[in-house]
């Protein structure tokens, strides 16, 4: 196994590969969130809107769509997303893992972990990732991944149906500021 990281911005057709298998990680989603709270509405059901969130993905410079490899197969894709405003408190999240999938092929052999952690070191900085708590499976995973990444240095809240896990990856330069 040899997991690396490209950035989707570059390529049409890493692009195109995030686009096609969007709708899949759509309705894993639905399915996980079996609980009809309406987060992850069924697909179509307002019309074909991903493409035009996906485009934001590609435009907005706060935004980081990474394609996740195996062997330099596509395996899945994360969105690393920065807040709208940068803020100078002490202990402000810089880096949100907005959207993290591997494909069902590609699952239960380490890459998820492997990309995690390719993707904490490459953006150092204050992390927070959430989950809905409906979403056992993600909770799961995440509370695995961050515990032995961050060796338990960690703050992990439950409220109003979120986990959110908070750390500080320190293992990469930080990346330059806007």
């Amino acid at each position: 196994m040899s997991v690396t990281l490209r950035d989707a911005r570059r390529s049409d057709e890493d692009q195109r590969w995030i686009q096609a298998v969007y709708p899949e990680y759509l309705e894993e989603l639905s399915a996980a969130m079996h609980s009809g709270t309406g987060v992850f509405p069924v697909l179509g059901e307002h019309g074909e809107r991903h493409a035009e969130l996906l485009a934001r993905w590609f435009r907005d410079d706060r935004s980081h769509p990474l394609l996740l490899l195996d062997g330099g197969r596509a395996a899945g894709f994360a969105l690393v997303s920065r807040p709208l405003v940068a803020s100078t408190a002490q202990g402000a999240v810089e880096f949100r893992m907005a959207e993290f999938f591997i494909r069902r092929a590609f699952r239960r052999r380490g890459i998820g972990r492997a990309a995690a952690a390719l993707i904490f070191s490459r953006f150092a900085g204050r992390w927070e990732i959430t989950e809905a708590t409906a979403n056992s499976r993600a909770v799961s995973f995440w509370r695995q991944i961050v515990m032995s990444y961050t060796r338990g240095r960690y703050d992990e809240r439950v409220r109003d149906g979120e986990v959110r896990q908070t750390f500080v990856s320190t293992n990469a330069p930080l990346l330059e500021r806007p």
